[in-house]
């Protein structure tokens, strides 16, 4: 038997993140212990394990933090009782028992479990485990980025297809409440926004839905549509009347403005008390083509070249496989005045119309959507280049640049810093543990004259993605 100052508290750790014990657990103190939820492993400062479910008794559910220690003297030594970070500790769970107390810095008493009789897994393999103190900091695999570049693209594209369900499983969700048509538009307006104008984007979306706009548009004639649709959406975002910089922004010469606030008259009569606020949006700090005037102008365009309706103009190209970004491109121009860039037609096609197009065939059952929205997916090229991308990326790669991601990929690295890197989740994450595979593989191949990354392989159906 290892003594517990021998033993490393990540080995104690582990073996509470993985649960790995046999029989009924039991608190010193007499006390059953029902894991309903293990906890978030936390990996930084403050308690090991948050979040934590324990029925205690069959009958008392406590939800709070869980802390790791090799023995029951080492929550005092270690000053928790005087630390507020720990005021929600609810179990203490530690290697060995030593009679000590412990208390929280409230007074109560923190029942504490001692794990080595249950474990059903010896202990030495526990020490054995390779060292989690590599991850967490300010890059994570290198390594594996650079010789096998494929893992770590494999394991992206998974994460990335998780956000694209959560996605789509909110969107069809939002059909108890909205029309499939009012949700595409929502959402597409949404990431016409991009991150520094999404509120006030959704907040025009429900001032001025999609069902009054074409309400209003079967009322106008065709050559009239932009016009009025362009009034009816500066005017809502508070942009009327236009500024002479404004209008410059968006490309209109002067008649066209007065055309444009005419319609406004016109047609807006029923929003005009109803406006947002035009200091809500943020137009310094963005990069031109993001300014909310051309994005409002790009939305416009869209919906004046949607005669047929947005669902029809954006989901039947997909369905017929054609480029759907390339669609996107031609749909918001007007005139010889361009639309949407490649890479935010990019993100509007990530974030609104694959994730909407298979929400609405798992809920219409069209499995030819269902298709040609999966085989777009594989293949669609990567969005605008963000910060958490970039900061996910580093976080993985540090320096160097992977290939072949594509917008698959780039939503993986946005799934993984969400999920996995901010709230350090390190021991969940699939990368680490690829590294961590590496590493120990790296003992069995190195007689054999193989480099240990050669053990390393990917998925077993790796799926096709954008090429390198």
């Amino acid at each position: 038997m290892i003594p517990s100052r021998h033993v490393p508290e990540l080995a104690i750790s582990v073996a509470w993140h993985e649960q790995a014990f046999s029989g009924s657990l039991r608190t010193i103190d007499g006390h059953t212990v029902e894991v309903i939820h293990r906890g978030t492993w936390t990996h930084g400062f403050g308690p090991d394990f948050e979040d934590a479910l324990i029925l205690f008794d069959g009958r008392e559910l406590r939800s709070g933090s869980i802390e790791i220690h090799r023995r029951t003297a080492d929550w005092h030594a270690h000053g928790h009782s005087r630390d507020d970070r720990y005021s929600n500790v609810i179990l203490h769970v530690v290697l060995d028992d030593d009679g000590s107390e412990v208390r929280r810095v409230d007074g109560a008493i923190v029942p504490s479990l001692a794990i080595r009789t249950y474990l059903h897994t010896p202990l030495e393999e526990r020490v054995a485990n390779p060292d989690w103190s590599r991850f967490g900091n300010q890059t994570c695999a290198p390594e594996l980025a650079e010789q096998q570049p494929a893992v770590i693209r494999t394991i992206l594209w998974h994460l990335g297809d998780t956000r694209l369900a959560s996605k789509s499983a909110r969107m069809e969700a939002a059909f108890s409440a909205s029309p499939p048509a009012e949700v595409l538009y929502t959402a597409v307006w949404d990431s016409l926004g991009f991150s520094s104008n999404r509120a006030p984007m959704r907040e025009l979306a429900r001032t001025l839905s999609l069902a009054s706009i074409e309400a209003t548009l079967s009322t106008v004639e065709r050559d009239e549509r932009l016009c009025v649709v362009l009034a009816l959406h500066f005017g809502v975002a508070g942009f009327l009347p236009l500024t002479p910089t404004d209008a410059a922004t968006a490309l209109l010469s002067p008649p066209e403005v007065e055309r444009l606030e005419a319609a406004w008259d016109r047609y807006g009569g029923a929003w005009h008390a109803q406006r947002l606020m035009p200091t809500g949006w943020v137009r310094g700090w963005v990069r031109p083509a993001n300014h909310p005037i051309l994005r409002l102008a790009a939305g416009a365009a869209l919906l004046a070249a949607s005669p047929a309706g947005l669902l029809a103009s954006l989901l039947d190209p997909l369905r017929a496989g054609e480029d759907p970004v390339a669609n996107l491109r031609e749909l918001t121009a007007r005139g010889n005045r361009p639309g949407l860039g490649s890479a935010r037609a990019s993100g509007v096609v990530t974030n609104a119309v694959i994730p909407f197009a298979l929400a609405l065939s798992e809920h219409t059952g069209d499995i030819k959507l269902s298709n040609a929205a999966a085989a777009c997916w594989e293949r669609l090229s990567a969005a605008e280049d963000d910060t958490v991308s970039r900061r996910a990326l580093i976080q993985v790669a540090g320096t160097l640049q992977l290939r072949g991601l594509g917008a698959r990929g780039q939503q993986g690295l946005i799934h993984l810093d969400a999920t996995l890197c901010s709230p350090r989740r390190c021991y969940e994450c699939p990368i680490a543990v690829a590294t961590l595979n590496a590493l120990a593989s790296s003992s069995t191949t190195a007689e054999a004259g193989l480099r240990p990354i050669d053990r390393i392989a990917p998925a077993r159906h790796e799926p096709a993605g954008p090429p390198p």
